[in-house]
């Protein structure tokens, strides 16, 4: 009997346990950099390989598609994953850390995901060329600008492609499509207006 009873606590013992972290979700993504995003709602959060909220549910993290399948949620990549915030009608991206700290300024109207330590952002400008003298209103002139940051935020390219752009463009829900693509290494190529291509090294 006493055989029998070691028997069955070691067997016990072997039993492979599992224990339910959490429920209720209503999408997660696959670890990316040892976290895991989940979604309640319409807010992501970050979770680590023990099960534990590493980031809190927020409504600012930007989902985007992973692995060129149709899944989108956020990601961390180089240590940066992407934020926004919206203002005025105008949506503004920028960068956390693994903190959760704001690390890279929501500044651009549209941002990609790091890749090899450096991402794709762009800005837009606004510049007085006129004064309507009738209305006597300024006549102002945008332009879109695209460059390369680092993981820190810095710029290393100069502006790309900088174009004109039209305000409602800015403030529609869509983001002004890119015209800069990494390429890898230090090189990014530049669609222009002619659908040529221009290769540039940073």
């Amino acid at each position: 009997m006493k055989k029998l009873y070691l028997l069955l606590v070691g067997f016990m013992i072997y039993l492979p346990a599992s224990s339910q972290l959490m429920k209720g979700l209503d999408q997660v993504s696959s670890f990316n950099e040892g976290l895991v995003a989940i979604k309640k709602g319409d807010q992501w959060a970050f979770m680590d390989k023990q099960g534990t909220i590493v980031i809190d549910f927020r409504d600012d993290l930007v989902a985007t598609s992973q692995n060129d399948d149709d899944i989108k949620a956020p990601v961390f990549q180089n240590g940066r994953a992407l934020i926004s915030r919206t203002e005025d009608d105008i949506t503004y991206y920028g960068y956390i850390d693994k903190l959760g700290k704001e690390v890279i300024k929501t500044e651009f109207i549209n941002a990609t995901p790091f890749k090899n330590g450096f991402a794709v952002v762009m800005n837009y400008s606004k510049k007085v060329v006129g004064k309507n003298k009738l209305l006597d209103k300024d006549v102002v002139s945008y332009q879109i600008e695209e460059f390369v940051i680092d993981v820190n935020g810095k710029a290393l390219t100069p502006m790309l492609h900088t174009r004109n752009c039209v305000p409602d463009k800015i403030k529609s829900k869509k983001c002004p499509d890119f015209t800069a693509v990494l390429l890898g290494g230090r090189m990014v190529g530049v669609k222009t207006a002619g659908q040529k291509w221009e290769i540039y090294r940073f």
